[in-house]
């Protein structure tokens, strides 16, 4: 399988489950040694070593901060020696450490923890042993995808057990102000950054002059998350260029001839922070992180929170990646300090950042729990019960399909997936539970929101009623949510042919192209999709529904297209369409409450739009409406339909008085969405109203 991109084709290596290995393990007892000696090898040795002291020096000296000294301060003595000083006290607070004493000490308590909470930390260490050979070469670029708070402290600990040294690591400022925790942090790599720089010129310089440096002169990597945030919703979000840019800077001025850029993929059985995601996609806002909260949590944790993989993705050569595009002579006309990247380039790089994000999504392991997630929600949508017999046969099911997909599974191989549902029933018996009589049910939640301070809320104050309904349903949707990856663009084929096809049974492929085109364009926030690949993901799934029996003929050079009638293989296509329907009623919703309650509004802010869109919702759950799920209360998928219909041209997006307000065009645009949502919608197989009785003990 491979990626087609402007200048180069990425090769897509094969996952294999085989090639992890379980960090936990006896046989790994050495290498999670914390008193080991500490030899490591260097992604990029340098002539001489240079220390985190020797770092800031070297933005000290550097050209762009003596330019910014020379314009602020007009060779006026005192105002220099200020001036320096400031940006020594903004090197202190910015710069990263190394501290072998302290390395050592949360290693070992990492030790404990993982052996407390996980059974496996599992490594792609055939991967990791080729990563390790292509070192020696070029500076190296980790980046990871962000679904934990435990990301990059995980990286680090994986790293110094295979002897690789830790890499200078981008950490926000709430980090930054842990009592105790932030200075820790610093010594084990840690490099602080704000996260808005303002109309503050100075600190941006010295930032920018500080990413510099460590691409062209440290000698360890760097890492940091493309993605920008966590993602709450474990889903993709769309990446960030402003420190993939930084990083990228010295390659296009010239300064280094070239940079290794290492997708590293993260995939957690239940992340820690599992039902913290739940509340802030209902409005709740995250409580501010203390040590002391932090210490506590880990102390009170005694539950299983299953396996996590990690897996370093094949690295790629930026030179290549980029190839004519690296046009280095623009930038021969004066020192690179005082230049910026052109237009082109920023929009290479986002192209870059964007494969990036693809490449960390294709290798991302999907856990037993994540099929169950997925054939539980199938069922519930068309009001059946789900036995442990149907569950196994279900999940299997399910990795046949994912498998021909191309992703990786953790039923991959398994002759025993009885065993495997009943273990990750286990870890997740907050969110689907065994009856006695073999036959799930969710779990319901004991949560008290009464507590919650409601002028804190994001969105709508919703009743507890609603919060006690939406929360299980929630904490089922975020296991179903990394599945959409694979599924979304098969999906909306589906849904697009079903809307086309005629009463022959026909369609013409084109009509189909041009469909498909429309609703990835709607979703492509959602679904992190990219115009660039949807010609060879279109391809990808018409050839996969051809071999699934979905699609009747071979769609090689065909200008007309059959499906497979709905009675035929009807399990698999409406699971595709659950997967989907939840995103369809948001964004359906959405509009409906734009239409009803903004059309005649000179202009709303995004927060007025978003308790909107939420009490909307929650009157059609009252109400039982059809086309209405939980998950419509979802902040994340709601502000993202926003965007998208500001990207379509839909929603008028204006700034006023430093705030950005928001009206509805005037050419009838959203009403035409609104419709074709309408009739997408009715195209589903199944209403919502089921889940009304899903959530034990709790009726709307």
């Amino acid at each position: 399988m491979a990626l087609t991109v402007e200048s180069i084709t990425i090769k897509l290596s094969p996952g294999k489950l085989s090639e992890f290995r379980n960090l936990l393990a006896p046989e790994y007892r050495e290498h999670r040694d914390m008193t080991k000696r500490y030899k490591v090898t260097v992604p990029f040795k340098k002539d001489g070593p240079v220390t985190p002291e020797k770092l800031k020096k070297l933005v000290l000296a550097s050209g762009r901060i003596q330019l910014l000294l020379d314009e602020q301060t007009s060779n006026d003595k005192a105002k220099r020696a200020k001036l320096t000083k400031t940006i020594v006290e903004l090197l202190e607070e910015i710069g990263l450490a190394e501290n072998i004493s302290i390395i050592r000490t949360l290693g070992t308590m990492l030790n404990s923890i993982f052996d407390r909470i996980y059974t496996g930390v599992l490594v792609n260490e055939v991967k990791l042993e080729q990563l390790r050979s292509r070192f020696g070469r070029q500076t190296v670029l980790y980046l990871p995808s962000h679904r934990s708070y435990g990301d990059f402290i995980l990286m680090s600990y994986v790293l110094f057990c295979y002897n690789i040294a830790i890499p200078g690591i981008a950490a926000g400022m709430d980090f930054y102000s842990m009592a105790g925790m932030g200075s820790a942090l610093r010594n084990t790599g840690a490099f602080y950054m704000r996260r808005t720089y303002g109309n503050d010129r100075q600190y941006w310089y010295i930032f920018r002059e500080y990413m510099r440096q460590l691409t062209v002169a440290y000698d360890r990597g760097i890492e940091f998350f493309v993605e920008g945030t966590r993602s709450r919703s474990n889903k993709a979000l769309m990446p960030k260029i402003g420190l993939l840019s930084m990083a990228l800077e010295p390659l296009f001025m010239g300064e280094v001839p070239d940079l290794l850029i290492v997708p590293v993929s993260v995939s957690y059985d239940r992340p820690v922070e599992e039902q913290l995601f739940v509340y802030e996609l209902l409005g709740v806002p995250k409580p501010k992180e203390t040590t002391r909260g932090l210490l506590k949590a880990l102390s009170i944790v005694r539950e299983n929170f299953g396996t996590i993989y990690l897996e370093f993705g094949d690295p790629l050569s930026a030179k290549d990646y980029f190839g004519d595009g690296l046009n280095r002579t623009r930038h021969t006309i004066a020192p690179s300090f005082a230049q910026s990247l052109a237009k082109e380039e920023r929009d290479a790089i986002q192209n870059l950042a964007n494969d990036v994000v693809h490449l960390q999504q294709h290798r991302m392991v999907l856990t037993t729990f994540h099929l169950i997630a997925l054939y539980y929600n199938y069922r519930k949508y068309h009001g059946q019960t789900v036995t442990l017999d149907e569950l196994v046969e279900g999940v299997t099911m399910l990795g046949r399909m994912f498998e021909d997909l191309g992703a990786i599974t953790q039923v991959e191989g398994s002759e025993n997936v009885e065993a495997l549902c009943l273990a990750a029933l286990d870890v997740h018996r907050n969110v689907l539970q065994l009856t006695s009589e073999r036959v799930l049910t969710i779990s319901r939640t004991y949560h008290d929101f009464s507590s919650v301070d409601k002028r804190k809320l994001k969105g709508y104050n919703l009743t507890d009623g609603v919060m006690k309904h939406a929360v299980p349903i929630f904490s089922l949707q975020l296991y179903c949510n990394p599945c959409l990856h694979w599924l979304a663009v098969p999906a909306m084929v589906l849904l697009a042919g079903r809307s086309l096809t005629k009463p022959n049974g026909t369609l013409r492929r084109s009509d189909l192209v041009q469909t498909v085109r429309e609703l990835r364009n709607l979703y492509g926030l959602e679904f992190v999709l990219y115009a660039r690949r949807d010609v060879v993901e279109f391809d990808a799934a018409l050839n996969h529904l051809y071999r699934q029996g979905l699609l009747q003929c071979d769609p090689a050079g065909q200008d007309t297209l059959q499906f497979a009638p709905q009675t035929a293989h009807h399990q698999l296509a409406n699971v595709y369409l659950s997967a989907l329907g939840p995103f369809l009623c948001t964004y359906l919703q959405a509009t409906d409450a734009l239409l009803e309650q903004f059309r005649g509004k000179e202009s709303f802010t995004e927060k007025e739009y978003l308790a909107s869109v939420q009490q909307h919702v929650e009157q059609q759950l009252l109400r039982q409406q059809r086309n209405v799920h939980p998950y419509c209360l979802s902040l994340d998928s709601i502000s993202l339909a926003l965007h998208s219909l500001v990207t379509l041209g839909a929603i008028r997006k204006s700034k006023r008085d430093n705030v950005y307000r928001y009206d509805l065009g005037t050419d009838g645009m959203i009403e035409s969405i609104n419709q074709r949502l309408k009739r997408y919608c009715t195209l589903l197989p199944f209403e919502y109203l089921t889940f009304q009785d899903a959530v034990a003990g709790c009726k709307l």
